[in-house]
């Protein structure tokens, strides 16, 4: 895994806001959303990551059903007046949109899970729409990966 730092896009702010993340700072003097690095991996890295992220899912699920079959709201926070909600929605089955683990991983030993954004509309628009278009926009083209 290598850090490649970049140049901001002079004008990011109006750009990522065109495309909706109003979000960018989180402090006026401490940026959010960030351009100026990305990092490069090599297939088995990013094989690597892929099978972490898969248990990651399965573990995060199980925990899921623990909390639902024992009624572990309470000591989450969870109001009690939405856990109907959550149960009926949990029961239901219905598939994940989409998640974002964010993780702490050094390219050597295993990543390890530091937040993970589950179907929240911010991690949609952050990790889809805003990522989609900047490295189009910002990293040169022969370092771009092109998915098809």
């Amino acid at each position: 895994m290598k850090r490649v730092r970049i140049s901001a896009r002079p004008d990011w702010k109006h750009k990522v806001e065109q495309r909706g993340l109003l979000y960018h700072h989180i402090t006026p003097d401490r940026a959010y959303w960030n351009e100026s690095a990305y990092y490069e991996l090599t297939a088995p890295q990013v094989s690597l990551l892929e099978a972490a992220t898969n248990e990651l899912q399965r573990i995060c699920l199980e925990a899921g059903q623990f909390i639902v079959d024992r009624n572990r709201f309470a000591e989450m926070g969870i109001p009690e007046k939405i856990v109907p909600l959550i149960k009926t929605s949990w029961e239901a089955s219905g598939p994940a949109l989409y998640g974002r683990f964010d993780l702490a991983w050094d390219g050597v030993t295993d990543p390890k899970l530091l937040e993970y954004n589950a179907d929240t509309p911010t991690a949609l628009l952050e990790a889809a729409v805003i990522q989609w278009d900047w490295p189009r926009r910002a990293i040169p083209v022969e370092r771009t990966i092109q998915f098809h």
